[in-house]
């Protein structure tokens, strides 16, 4: 019995306050617009006419497939990523939609976006690079060095020479 005059006490307070009814909903950070779009970072974005699709079952962050004008990416795995990165990983994956399977192409395709839009900034350009880690090389990848000297290259070649070297931590 006392613990309902706990709860009874507690919703009182709720009430007194005003937070009863209040419920505060942070929009996830990505979501598909009945439009076809994609809500990510307060960014409604679109990779032309190139249909996206959130699946949690895909392994990675992002796939492109352009032969079916297909981008699917995983808003479970994304959203442990900072917005600039789920941005970055988007135009990455429609990146390859404009330049073909090199993956560095898709990279330098989403620098020049991302600094002509305004979302892509030095500190923004090492927080890409974190996010790869130390990866090796793999079938599909250039190492984590190559692809963030690669970024550099891009972002310095968009941005008038103003990138800093940024290089993945050990």
């Amino acid at each position: 019995m006392r613990l309902g005059s706990f709860a009874a006490a507690g919703a009182a307070a709720l009430l007194c306050c005003g937070l009863v009814g209040q419920v505060v909903m942070a929009a996830p950070p990505v979501s598909l617009q009945a439009d076809g779009s994609v809500q990510i970072a307060a960014r409604t974005l679109r990779c032309g006419e190139v249909r996206t699709v959130l699946d949690g079952r895909l392994r990675n962050l992002g796939i492109s497939v352009p032969d079916a004008k297909l981008l699917v990416m995983n808003p479970a795995l994304v959203a442990r990523q900072p917005g600039t990165v789920r941005l970055f990983v988007f135009h990455h994956e429609c990146g390859h939609h404009q330049v073909g399977a090199s993956e560095l192409g898709a990279d330098c395709w989403a620098v020049r976006r991302g600094v002509q839009e305004g979302w892509l900034n030095a500190a923004g350009l090492a927080q890409i690079c974190r996010s790869f880690g130390n990866a090796p090389a793999s079938a599909t990848h250039p190492s984590a060095a190559q692809r963030c000297s690669n970024l550099n290259r891009c972002f310095a070649a968009t941005a008038g020479g103003k990138a800093r070297s940024l290089r993945p931590k050990a």
